[in-house]
C-alpha cells in the first residue's frame, strides 16, 4: 500500500472492527521478527485487528528513495497509523528500532495511539554509547549444531543467550531471510542517518508495556529504563533476566502472559 508517496508492505488479519494495532519491525529484518509470537498471543486474546508492516526495503516492500533515514522511517510510521487506525487510535508494538519508531510516533501524536509495547527498544542510536551489559556467547548445544551452517551458527551465537532448538529454528526462519533479503542501499543509507533529528522530548502520557532482555547485549536494557522514566509516566519496564535482543522469544511463555495482560487492560478501558 503506499504511504506519503511510497510503497509499504502491510498484512493485516482480524475483523474490520476490531481494535487496530499496528507491529513495526527492527532494523535490518522485516515483521517477521514479532508475527509468529504475536499471533500466538492474538489467539488467546482476540478482538484485535492486525497489521504487520514491512518499511521500504525490507522484507516484501520494494526499496525507495525516499528511505533514507530514521525521520523518513517516521514518516511513514506516521502515516500508517493514520491510515490504519481510520479514525480510531491504534496500539504501537515496535521491536528494536521499531520500538524506537514506535516511542517516537506515541511522543509527537498520543491521540494516534491508544497504548504502546515496546520489545526490545532501541533508544540510543549511537552504539558506542549505547549502555550495554557484557554477555558471554552462549555454548551452542549439540543438537542445535547438528547439520546447521557454520555461518549460520556464528550469526547465532551473536545475538543469542538462550540457545535452543526453538529460538535457533525462530532465527533461521524469521530473522536469517530477513537480513539476506533487506536492501542493502536502504541499509547504508538509514545506517548513516539512525538517529532522529528531533528525539521526543515530550512524554506519552497512554498505558504503556516495555519489555527489555537483562543480557541484551545490542541495546541493553538499562537505556530503555532512562527512556521508560523520562518519556513514559505510565508504563509497565519488566526486565528479563537470562534474555537477550530477542527476548519475546526467548522467554515467550512470560512474553506472552505479560502482553496479553496489557492487551486486556486495553479493551477493558475501551
Amino acid at each position: 500500500m503506499p504511504v506519503d508517496g511510497v510503497d509499504v508492505a502491510v498484512e493485516t488479519l482480524g475483523a474490520n472492527g476490531d481494535r487496530p494495532v499496528l507491529h513495526l519491525h527492527g532494523f535490518p529484518v522485516d515483521h517477521r521478527i514479532l508475527r509468529g509470537p504475536l499471533e500466538r498471543i492474538y489467539a488467546a486474546h482476540p478482538g484485535w485487528r492486525r497489521s504487520y508492516v514491512d518499511l521500504p526495503g525490507f522484507g516484501a516492500a520494494p526499496p525507495a528513495a525516499a528511505m533514507a533515514s530514521s525521520d523518513d522511517a517516521l514518516r511513514i510510521v506516521l502515516g500508517l497509523v493514520a491510515e490504519l487506525g481510520a479514525g480510531r487510535p491504534a496500539v504501537l508494538v515496535g521491536q528494536s528500532w521499531g520500538g524506537y519508531l514506535a516511542l517516537a510516533a506515541a511522543c509527537r501524536h498520543p491521540e494516534l495511539v491508544a497504548g504502546l509495547v515496546l520489545v526490545c527498544p532501541m533508544t540510543v542510536p549511537e552504539h558506542a554509547v549505547r549502555d550495554v551489559p557484557v554477555v558471554a556467547p552462549p555454548e551452542i548445544p549439540a543438537a542445535v549444531a547438528a547439520g546447521a551452517d557454520p555461518g549460520d551458527l556464528a550469526e547465532f551465537r551473536d545475538i543469542a543467550v538462550v540457545a535452543d532448538e526453538r529460538h535457533f529454528a525462530f532465527f533461521r526462519e524469521a530473522v536469517l531471510p530477513a537480513l539476506r533479503t533487506a536492501d542493502a542501499d536502504t541499509v547504508e543509507r538509514v545506517g548513516a542517518a539512525y538517529a532522529l533529528a528531533a528525539p521526543p522530548t515530550a512524554p506519552y502520557p497512554g498505558p504503556a508495556l516495555v519489555l527489555a532482555g537483562r543480557d541484551d547485549a545490542i541495546v541493553g536494557y538499562r537505556d530503555a529504563w532512562r527512556a521508560t522514566e523520562a518519556l513514559l509516566p505510565h508504563a509497565t519496564f519488566v526486565a528479563l533476566d537470562g534474555a537477550g535482543h530477542h527476548a519475546h522469544v526467548e522467554h515467550e511463555e512470560t512474553f506472552a502472559a505479560l502482553v496479553g495482560a496489557f492487551l486486556d487492560r486495553l479493551a477493558a478501558a475501551g
